[in-house]
């Protein structure tokens, strides 16, 4: 079976509206459905849905019976490590918000483990970002990986600061936004309403989420403009779940995303829901604009289950092929730029170490470019942009 259909295949297993005919997979085509589904960390959501059905191989069935018992492990390990980062923050006076993953896995989808997790994010307001990571740093939590710029520049210009290690080996994101400044992207990237969404939050056993409008919000923004659908099939299951559990002002919503320029966004992330778990799991509403065409929520669908060891080159060439020449030059230069922000100029010092910077990157790329899956990676990103900028 040909990787678009395995990708259809799978994609049904995941939704709850229809369980697709697996009788014609052979073996190498089981075996690259759950290459997939490990890459996008479904196995828990797989085993809780199909683990016991008749016509799962047995091998398959164990590889996602053991990735949901990791899971369930792994809640333990994550929750302890939330309760002594804020416990380090709170003396402070630093209340952060919890972001997605974490209010989604314990009250939105129907068990915590289903729902796939790689890192805590959490949002201070801007001025509190850089003190309040210096606390955690303080505390001996290590940089995953060290900034270019001095960290009240990363702060000014990135999502989240550097990510830290906590005790029990989670990953933190302590995040000065909720979506990239615009301009800083290949492409156009929607405001975020931080101090809004602060102020609206939501308190739940001690603890500060988005209230849940926000949240939908956020899904479809992270997601369709700042992620191009490659966080993957998750996203599906935030939005039917968040519905099912939590009072969606639906007004609001479909308000906000005509007011924040991200309807057409929304409009296809509800379709996909609609596609995967029925009708009836978006309720529609007077506010709602028509549903996107049937091309666009096929491409959708397509970019759901991107390779990711193809995204950087792929996102490259779909930024070549599609009016990101001046971006790109930019940053071959070193400048970052964002809304609202002084353009940033990283040193990446003289002339000839920056030329070697370009070569080796360019070197890199060409590489990759001679794969046949990124390149239609690439024109399906492309197209994909032409559809949501047009």
């Amino acid at each position: 079976m040909k990787p678009p259909e395995l990708r259809r295949v799978l994609l049904d297993l995941c939704g709850s509206l229809r369980v697709p005919d697996t009788s014609g997979l052979s073996l190498q085509d089981w075996s690259a459905l759950a290459a997939m589904a490990r890459l996008h960390r479904l196995g828990p959501q797989l085993h809780s849905a199909h683990g016991a059905a008749a016509w799962l191989p047995a091998e398959i069935a164990a590889e996602w019976r053991e990735a949901y018992r990791a899971a369930t492990l792994a809640i333990l390990a994550r929750d302890a490590d939330l309760a002594d980062c804020l416990a380090l923050l709170g003396p402070h006076g630093f209340r952060p918000l919890v972001l997605k993953g974490l209010f989604l896995a314990r009250h939105a989808w129907p068990d915590p483990a289903q729902r796939p997790m790689r890192d805590i994010d959490l949002l201070l307001p801007a001025d509190q970002v850089v003190p309040a990571y210096e606390v955690l740093r303080g505390a001996g939590h290590a940089m995953l990986s060290v900034p270019t710029v001095d960290l009240a520049d990363h702060a000014r210009f990135e999502l989240h600061m550097p990510p830290l290690a906590l005790a029990r080996g989670t990953e933190l994101e302590l995040h000065t936004r909720l979506s990239e400044l615009d301009g800083k992207l290949e492409y156009r990237t929607p405001a975020g309403d931080e101090a809004g969404v602060i102020a609206r939050a939501i308190e739940i056993e001690g603890l500060l989420y988005p209230a849940p409008t926000d949240m939908l919000a956020h899904l479809v923004i992270h997601a369709v403009y700042g992620h191009r659908f490659d966080c993957g099939p998750v996203v599906i299951g935030d939005v039917r779940w968040l519905i099912a559990r939590h009072a969606i002002d639906w007004a609001e919503f479909w308000q906000a995303a005509a007011a924040g320029g991200w309807a057409d966004g929304a409009r296809l992330i509800v379709a996909l829901v609609r596609r995967y778990h029925g009708e009836a799991a978006v309720p529609h509403h007077a506010s709602e604009p028509p549903s996107p065409e049937a091309e666009a929520v096929e491409l959708a669908a397509d970019l759901l289950l991107q390779d990711f060891t193809a995204k950087k080159p792929a996102r490259l060439l779909a930024t070549l092929s599609s009016g990101g020449l001046g971006w790109l030059r930019g940053r071959l230069a070193g400048r970052v730029e964002g809304a609202g922000q002084d353009a940033l100029q990283i040193d990446r010092g003289g002339p000839g170490t920056r030329l070697r910077w370009a070569l080796g990157e360019a070197a890199t790329y060409a590489r990759e470019l001679a794969r046949p899956e990124v390149r239609e990676q690439a024109r399906q990103l492309a197209q994909f942009r032409r559809w949501i900028e047009r």
